[in-house]
């Protein structure tokens, strides 16, 4: 009881903080407009604050304790958080706030980060028992598709690393999603649990596609730089109840 009484606290600090980054981000692009620079400078609020979010929520997912489904699925579980608070500290304290150069560099180890995470879930979402220790073969997708995306820009055909690394944590985001929704249907995890799983990577997908438009500023055209400003800011809009999710999908929902 006691327990519950803290999550819940936890998740109503997320939620206002959610909410303050949210009408933040929003209030930023009125001011800005689909200006990269400006836009950037006027959100570090929002950078520490979704950061908080995330650790908020590592603690969360560390808080499961003796009411996991078992010890195995927690600690699988628990290290992708800690996968999680990593990429978050690359991309939004590391990148996002200047405090360090090679700042593009700390982009391409948080997708990295996010790729281990997807792997973990990968594995822990396509369980079928506790004792199960079965690798999917779903997971050679992604690692066939890191092998020749790495042959082409060795070939040259693609000029920059981020190319292979985006196309390999696309591969592993699709087959974690994948899994996901054949979670409920495996019947290891309870309905609940199932169902924070499925719609939590699900909503995992639709932040990872806010963010694949939130980059597409190729060229200096109005529209297609305001709907990419627009979709950076529903990425948290997704991501935040994505992650919370995930981390309620490890509790027993009787105990919890």
């Amino acid at each position: 009881m006691i327990k519950k009484k803290y999550i819940t606290v936890f998740l109503i600090i997320v939620s206002i903080l959610a909410i303050a980054f949210f009408v933040r981000d929003w209030y930023v692009f009125f001011q800005c407009g689909p200006v990269d620079q400006c836009i950037e400078d006027a959100s570090h609020f929002q950078n520490y604050a979704k950061f908080a979010v995330t650790a908020i929520v590592t603690v969360i997912a560390f808080f499961i304790g003796k009411n996991c489904l078992c010890v195995r699925d927690r600690r699988l579980l628990q290290v992708g958080f800690v996968m999680v608070f990593c990429a978050d500290f690359c991309l939004k304290i590391l990148h996002m706030t200047n405090l360090f150069n090679h700042r593009d560099d700390y982009v391409l180890l948080g997708i990295c980060f996010f790729m281990v995470v997807q792997a973990l879930f990968i594995f822990r979402h396509s369980r079928t028992s506790d004792t199960d220790n079965s690798v999917p073969w779903i997971i050679l997708v992604p690692f066939a598709v890191m092998f020749i995306a790495n042959a082409l820009h060795l070939f040259s055909v693609f000029s920059s690393a981020t190319v292979p690394i985006v196309a390999t944590y696309g591969a592993f985001l699709i087959c974690s999603v994948i899994v996901a929704c054949q979670a409920p249907k495996k019947g290891y995890f309870p309905a609940v649990n199932a169902r924070n799983i499925k719609r939590g990577m699900i909503l995992f997908f639709c932040c990872d596609a806010c963010v694949g438009l939130s980059l597409a500023t190729g060229e200096p055209y109005t529209i297609r730089e305001t709907v990419a400003a627009v979709a950076n800011n529903f990425i948290w809009y997704f991501y935040t109840p994505a992650l919370i999710l995930l981390a309620l999908s490890g509790y027993k929902r009787s105990e919890s």
